[in-house]
């Protein structure tokens, strides 16, 4: 069974910022539109998120609480297994059921 990274790594910029706000997990990270904003202006996309660090996260203007916890996260993005769901892309009404086999 594939990781949760897998598949993520292979979304455009929409995709992984409409997984990202809705993922339980990030919940507690207090996470601002300003951090969606910056990785839409920069066209992040789900293999270059996977890329990122710490101190890459810290350049955003991140804390270093948060950058840190969002390492830690995407670490944990290759640890996770099973099906992702279905994560609708906010104003474009596409929806993703791409899921790890």
């Amino acid at each position: 069974m594939s990781s949760w990274a897998e598949t993520i790594k292979l979304w455009e910029t929409e995709r992984l910022i409409s997984f990202l706000r809705s993922d339980s997990k990030l919940e507690g990270l207090e996470l601002d539109d300003n951090f969606f904003t910056k990785l839409s202006d920069e066209n992040i996309t789900g293999d270059l998120f996977l890329k990122l660090t710490g101190w890459k996260f810290k350049e955003y203007g991140m804390t270093l609480r948060q950058a840190l916890e969002l390492e830690d996260y995407i670490k944990d993005l290759y640890n996770r297994k099973g099906a992702l769901g279905v994560h609708y892309v906010k104003g474009t009404g596409s929806k993703s059921s791409d899921h790890p086999n």
